[in-house]
């Protein structure tokens, strides 16, 4: 999601990624934005940094869709490259480091 701050004309004055105080949720669409993102002096910027969050975004849905693949048993832990498997093993139990008691055991993993 994106929120916009606007100044006192009611235009867009920012743009930031989490709800707030005077932030207001603005449509990916929306033509307004795109304006102030075409007009802005740092356009490439704040393209850049939207992009960086909507493929930030967008890892977390691709682990949801491989999480949901491997409990419906249509594809199996070790078929994916080692690589793959190693990345995923490892941002779980940083995610879990929060929650130590949902941590999963790597024999948990291979056995999905």
């Amino acid at each position: 999601m994106l929120y916009i701050v606007r100044n006192p004309q009611g235009e867009i004055a920012d743009i930031e990624f989490s709800p707030g105080a005077h932030r207001e949720e603005i449509s990916l669409y929306d033509e307004e934005l795109k304006r102030f993102i075409e007009q802005s002096p740092n356009s490439e910027a704040i393209v850049q940094s939207v992009l960086n969050r909507l493929d930030m975004d967008m890892v977390r849905v691709i682990e949801d869709v491989v999480d949901m693949l491997l409990k419906r048993e249509l594809i199996r832990f070790t078929d994916l490259p080692e690589p793959v498997q190693n990345k995923l093993m490892f941002k779980k139990n940083i995610r879990n480091l929060s929650n130590p008691s949902s941590i999963i055991e790597e024999e948990e993993m291979l056995n999905f």
